[in-house]
């Protein structure tokens, strides 16, 4: 019993049912949450689409679904146990992920109870940006990759775990473009450890020259005293060549290029930044500027606590991705975990974890190099697990059978009304069946998900996917949102008249004209263009008088 209640069983099944509860509709904000379930579903039933399916705005643009992957199996959840079963495959992947990362921390010298306050935080910093999309799996894989390398850099592994990652990364440019980021920081660490081997390499030829031999001590003091698992030039060569194999692999699609060129619309996009908080550099002084700052604060203490030893490679890959979320906020969470994968391996090395063993009890910090502590949190993580995966094996049935259960069963997941307007559902699903199939309908753009999820029948004026409508577009939309209801209603009546829709579906903030937008202004400044159809908590429905 004592080897299935191991600590790691502990914090997962603390973690799954915290996110469980803490997402069941936040985790379903962002809109690609719906669409990309959609799109996942013309995948399954009608093959690859290659032009935009959803707007009338682009229809017949080239379009492809560059994470289509993901969004397959985003689908077959969703045919599996809908919103539930979706949450339930997010919660588990994101608690395994950190229960991995709580682990290695505990085989590193950390107490149970300081392991799970220190992944847990790291945890929390990064939860803004976790949201049921094929990002998560960016997520997962780079803390992966951060693993291969600090347990390479280490010896606990060889070349070949390295070069595992060559499929590996062949599967994540299917679900999710931020394979580009898993390809740099392999890179990173392998140009760190070149630096140093040609650094080596240098001191080597120098002291031939002199026709001395080379003391092992005057070696280490010309490489710092870094550890460097390149030791010949035929490990420099082969880990080049597994850099370069991971970089290869986005051409490993069955778009082609075209997935090359989307990835590059929306990474080298100069509207992106300006218009999408995701997109926008990070603001210190905000709630989630001020976490992703901590947690930097947090890793450099712990590396100053490991001096004067130098830093190993690994332990400053986590510090490009934290200057990375200075110029967009999104990389913040690829950082925390990052910043965690590294904390595990940093942790014994530092000052403060020698003061704890010395000095406290042995809850918060052990002796890893002490052999019968270390046979004690040394266990095998498949019977740490056994026990959750019961738990979600059960959870998973209760959804399948439709039992209603608090959490863990059917019916628990939700589209939060505040943020998304369910209480419209039935107006916008009579209206859909109503109308030809193909009728276009203006929106704003973070309705669009929703839009394309409940009335898939409907043309929608535009949605997130950036990628499609390209700069200058997204640059005019958000210009004219902006412009004073006179101004705006001459480009709405000219998009009205180009694109004849008879229907207008708005974001509300109140029912004061002060907390009205610019586009709900001018809506209900013209009575004799257009009427109000129903108001609900999170939107308002227009309609064209004729």
């Amino acid at each position: 019993m004592k080897r299935l209640f191991r600590p790691e069983t502990v914090f997962f099944i603390l973690v799954w049912l915290g996110l469980m509860a803490a997402f069941r509709d936040r985790g379903f904000l962002d809109p690609g949450a719906l669409w990309h379930v959609k799109v996942g579903e013309i995948i399954i039933d009608r093959g690859m689409p290659q032009t935009d399916p959803f707007s009338y705005t682009f229809e017949g643009e080239r379009w492809v679904p560059q994470q289509w992957g993901a969004e397959i199996l985003m689908a077959l959840a969703h045919r599996a146990g809908g919103f539930d079963a979706m949450l339930l495959c997010f919660a588990t992947g994101v608690a395994l992920l950190f229960t991995l990362i709580f682990k290695r921390c505990v085989q590193g010298g950390m107490g149970p109870i300081l392991a799970g306050v220190v992944v847990g935080g790291v945890l929390a910093v990064g939860a803004f940006h976790y949201f049921v999309r094929p990002h998560m799996f960016t997520i997962a894989f780079l803390a992966w990759t951060m693993m291969c390398i600090i347990d390479y850099e280490c010896g606990r592994c060889t070349e070949w775990r390295l070069a595992g990652l060559i499929p590996l990364y062949v599967l994540w440019v299917n679900l999710h473009g931020g394979v580009l980021g898993g390809t740099m920081t392999l890179g990173l660490a392998v140009a760190g450890w070149g630096l140093l081997f040609l650094k080596s390499q240098v001191f080597k030829s120098q002291v031939a020259s002199q026709d001395t031999s080379t003391p092992s001590s005057d070696l280490g003091r010309a490489t710092c005293g870094l550890v460097n698992p390149i030791k010949n030039w035929r490990t420099a060569f082969l880990l080049v060549g597994i850099v370069v194999a991971c970089g290869l692999t986005p051409f490993v699609n069955p778009h082609g290029l075209e997935m090359i060129r989307t990835w590059q619309k929306i990474v080298g996009s100069k509207v992106l930044p300006e218009v999408i908080h995701e997109h926008m550099p990070m603001d210190p002084t905000s709630p989630l500027g001020i976490t992703v700052v901590a947690l930097g604060a947090f890793y450099l203490v712990l590396l100053a606590g490991t001096f004067p030893k130098w830093p190993r490679v690994s332990w400053l890959v986590p510090l490009v991705w934290l200057v990375l979320s200075f110029k967009g906020i999104r990389q913040g969470p690829l950082f925390a975990v990052c910043a965690g994968v590294a904390i595990a391996d940093i942790w014994e090395h530092t000052l403060w974890h020698r003061l704890l063993v010395k000095h406290g009890d042995g809850s918060t910090a052990w002796n890893p190099d002490n052999v019968s502590q270390a046979a004690k949190w040394r266990g095998p993580i498949w019977a740490a697990l056994l026990i959750p995966a019961l738990l979600v094996a059960v959870s998973f049935k209760l959804q399948a059978h439709k039992v209603e259960v608090p959490v863990v069963g059917y019916g628990w997941a939700r589209l939060d009304p505040n943020f998304i307007p369910t209480d419209m559902t039935e107006e916008m699903t009579a209206y859909a069946a109503s109308v030809p199939h193909g009728t276009p309908i203006y929106n704003d753009a973070n309705l669009g998900g929703y839009l394309i999820y409940h009335t898939p029948t409907l043309k929608i004026f535009m949605d997130d996917r950036c990628e499609l409508y390209g700069d200058e577009w997204i640059r005019h939309y958000t210009d004219t949102l902006r412009k004073p209801p006179e101004e705006l209603g001459v480009v709405f009546e000219g998009w009205a008249a180009k694109y004849r829709f008879e229907r207008a579906i708005v974001i509300t903030s109140g029912p004061t004209s002060e907390d009205k937008s610019q586009i709900e202004q001018y809506l209900s400044s013209v009575p004799g263009k257009w009427r109000e159809v129903r108001r609900g908590k999170r939107t308002v429905m227009f309609e064209r008088v004729k």
